[in-house]
C-alpha cells in the first residue's frame, strides 16, 4: 500500500455509523458489520473521503488515539481493501474525458466493484471503448444486443445482416419502428445507434452469409465476436465456427427457443470449438448423427416464437458473458459450455460441455493457417 494513496469508499458502497458499530454496504450477504467501542474505526472511516493520503489518515487517527500503532491503521485500511470496499481517489482516467465520465458514470461505478486500491476502474471502461466487436445478426436478439453494446460504450462495432424489416418483427425488435418497414435492418440500425450513442463507430455490412469466407472477411480485423445469425439453421454455426477458429477470436453465440434461451462462448486454442462439440456428441449419442442428417435432408428451419422480455433476458445474459471475456470481471460462465436460461423460472443451468478435440479437423486446419500467416509475417519484418 502506497502512503500517497487517497482511500475512499466506493460510490456503490454506503457506510452507516451506528453508535458503537459500523455497517458497510447494504446488500444481504455482502454488507459487513464492524464493532467499534472506542470510536477509532469510525474516525478512520469518516476520514476516508478521498482527500486524505494514507499517511494523513494515520496522523488523523493517532491525534485522537495515540496508543494505536501505525501498522494497525495500515492493517485496517488493507482489510477494507480486501473486502472490496475502497478505492484510490488519486487514480485518474487515462483517456476518458469529462463527457465519457458522465455518460458512463454508472458503468464505472459498477466496474469499481471488481477493483482494489491498486487498480483503476477507469481502465475497464477505456478497454471497452477501445476494443473492436463483430456482431453477426441485428434481428430480434441482435438488435437488443447492439443496444446493450452501445450503452456499455463499445465504440467500435461491425454489424452484419441482410434482412428487411417486417411488421411481425416489432414484438421483439426494439431498435426499429414501423416507419422503417421494408427498409434494410442494417441501415436502420446504423441510423438508430447514431442517434442513441454518436460515439459508436458502427460499420454496417449488408450481406447474407453463404460461406465461411464471408464471415472471416467480416470479423478478421476485430477482437471479439457475437453471433446471433440463425439462417440457414443447420449450416450457419459451422460456417461461423470455421471462421472464428481461423481468426482465433473469442465468440459468444446463442439463440432463442420457445420457452428457453441458450448460449455458449469459446476461445480458440483454449476451449473446444463447435465441431469439437458435435464430434463429442456423436461419440456420446449414437443417434445424434442420424438425427442431424435427417434434419439436413428436410432443410429444417426454425420458426420464431419469441416475445420481447424473453429475448431481453437472453440478450442480457450474452452481453454479460462477452463483458466477462473482455474484462475478466467476473469469470465467464459459458466457455466450452452450452448454458440454458428457462424463461419461466429464470433458472440458468449448464446442459452440455466439451473439451478440445486433438483430432478436430477445424481446429487443426485453423492452426495450420495461423502458423502459415505468422511465418509469412515474420519473413516480411
Amino acid at each position: 500500500m502506497k502512503p500517497t494513496m487517497k482511500p475512499k469508499f466506493k460510490e456503490t458502497i454506503p457506510v452507516f455509523c451506528w453508535g458503537n458499530e459500523i455497517q458497510i454496504g447494504e446488500e444481504d450477504g455482502l454488507a459487513g458489520i464492524i464493532p467499534d467501542p472506542s470510536g477509532s474505526i469510525t474516525l478512520l472511516v469518516q476520514s476516508m473521503n478521498g482527500k486524505n493520503t494514507v499517511d494523513e489518515l494515520v496522523q488523523i487517527v493517532q491525534k485522537d488515539f495515540p496508543e494505536i500503532p501505525r501498522e494497525d491503521i495500515f492493517t485496517s485500511i488493507q482489510a477494507l481493501d480486501n473486502e472490496g470496499y475502497i478505492e484510490d481517489a488519486s487514480i485518474e482516467p487515462t483517456s476518458l474525458k469529462e463527457y465519457d465520465l458522465e455518460r458512463y458514470k454508472a458503468n464505472i461505478n459498477f466496474f469499481s466493484l471488481f477493483t482494489s486500491l491498486e487498480e483503476s476502474k477507469y481502465e475497464i471502461q477505456e478497454k471497452i471503448n477501445n476494443c473492436k466487436i463483430s456482431l453477426l445478426g441485428v434481428g430480434g436478439l441482435g438488435s437488443q444486443i447492439l443496444y446493450h453494446l452501445a450503452a456499455l460504450g463499445f465504440h467500435n462495432i461491425r454489424a452484419l445482416d441482410f434482412d428487411r424489416l417486417e411488421l411481425s418483427n416489432f414484438n421483439r425488435q426494439l431498435l426499429y419502428s414501423e416507419a422503417d418497414v421494408g427498409q434494410l435492418k442494417t441501415e436502420m440500425a446504423l441510423k438508430r445507434i447514431n442517434q442513441f450513442n454518436p460515439n459508436v463507430n458502427l460499420s454496417i455490412t449488408n450481406c447474407k452469409i453463404g460461406k465461411p469466407e464471408e464471415v472471416y472477411d467480416h470479423i478478421k480485423e476485430t477482437e471479439y465476436v457475437v453471433c446471433v445469425a440463425d439462417k440457414p439453421t443447420l449450416y450457419i454455426q459451422n460456417w461461423v465456427n470455421e471462421a472464428i477458429v481461423k481468426a482465433g477470436l473469442p465468440m459468444v453465440s446463442g439463440g432463442v427457443l420457445n420457452t428457453r434461451g441458450r448460449f455458449y462462448s469459446m476461445i480458440p486454442g483454449e476451449t473446444g470449438c463447435v465441431q469439437c462439440h458435435v464430434d463429442s456428441k456423436k461419440v456420446a449419442d449414437d443417434q445424434f448423427e442420424r438425427q442431424l442428417k435427417f434434419m439436413e435432408g428436410m432443410d429444417f428451419q426454425r420458426n420464431n416464437a419469441a416475445i420481447s422480455p424473453n429475448v431481453a433476458i437472453l440478450a442480457g445474459a450474452m452481453v454479460n458473458e462477452l463483458l466477462k471475456i473482455v474484462t475478466g470481471f467476473p469469470a465467464p460462465i459459458a466457455l466450452g459450455k452450452i448454458m440454458e436460461v428457462n424463461f419461466f423460472t429464470l433458472q440458468t443451468k449448464e446442459i452440455s460441455s466439451w473439451e478440445k478435440n486433438s483430432t478436430c479437423p477445424v481446429c487443426h486446419s485453423a492452426r495450420s493457417f495461423r502458423d502459415k500467416v505468422s511465418l509469412e509475417a515474420s519473413s516480411l519484418s
